[in-house]
């Protein structure tokens, strides 16, 4: 492959309906915007989600770490890049960032796997991924943030009940719909005092519609907070880190 299908750079605009009460871009819409550019690139590479529905596999992400260093302002113009690193044998590295006037206003590694429709069981990379031996830019060296699965004992913050509205074409729930149900256990005025500035995710178990998943806090050593959503069953399927 050459470099230029390697990444993909867009220039983006921040819309009013990615922003928040202050006409400041959210977090899941930097999420959605992310998601946008991995499926756009994926496409024209040929390993978006039709290309791997005719192989039998779909994909999954297991971990992203979003790192915010601004949020700009409505109708803002930004410059969307994202990138893939050579793969391993059953999983592979996409990262992406968003940048106004050169300035990197937000960034994202995330780690995916390709599982098979037959048995979900991960596909081999080799058999479908890019040969890429190089890289825009090669992943941070911070590593994802390491979080048990106990949360027994951690505080409630809320209930959040599946819709119709938050399923994605893998029938299950969007993986950004996890962060806008768990940011909105919080109000207003207390996401405004965290000031999230990195949020690292890790998704576990895949929850459908009309499930109801319940948000738990604890404190963390190393960042504000983590927050695990527990199925209907109690397992995690889906935790954060905030800082």
């Amino acid at each position: 492959m050459s470099k230029v299908e390697c990444s993909r750079t867009m220039d983006m605009r921040v819309m009013p309906s990615m922003c928040d009460e202050n006409s400041l871009m959210s977090i899941p819409a930097m999420l959605d915007m992310f998601q946008d550019a991995a499926g756009t690139h994926a496409e024209s590479v040929g390993i978006g989600a039709f290309d791997l529905e005719k192989m039998g596999l779909f994909w999954i992400v297991s971990k992203v770490r979003l790192r915010v260093n601004d949020r700009p302002l409505v109708q803002e113009m930004l410059e969307s890049t994202t990138w893939i690193q050579p793969a391993d044998r059953v999983s592979c590295e996409r990262d992406w960032s968003i940048s106004k006037d050169g300035r990197q206003i937000a960034y994202v590694r995330s780690i995916w796997a390709a599982l098979r429709r037959d048995d979900f069981r991960p596909g081999h990379m080799a058999d479908f991924y890019p040969d890429s031996d190089f890289t825009i830019a090669p992943p941070d060296d911070i590593p994802f943030t390491r979080m048990g699965k106990n949360f027994e004992g951690a505080e409630p913050l809320g209930e959040y009940r599946i819709r119709s509205v938050d399923i994605d074409r893998g029938g299950h729930m969007n993986n950004v719909n996890y962060v806008r149900a768990m940011l909105g256990c919080f109000t207003c005025a207390q996401l405004a005092e965290m000031d999230i500035r990195e949020l690292d995710m890790q998704f576990i178990l895949q929850c459908y519609e009309g499930e109801t998943i319940r948000f738990v806090k604890r404190p963390s050593e190393e960042g504000l907070m983590e927050v695990g959503a527990l199925n209907e069953d109690g397992k995690v399927c889906f935790m954060a880190a905030i800082k």
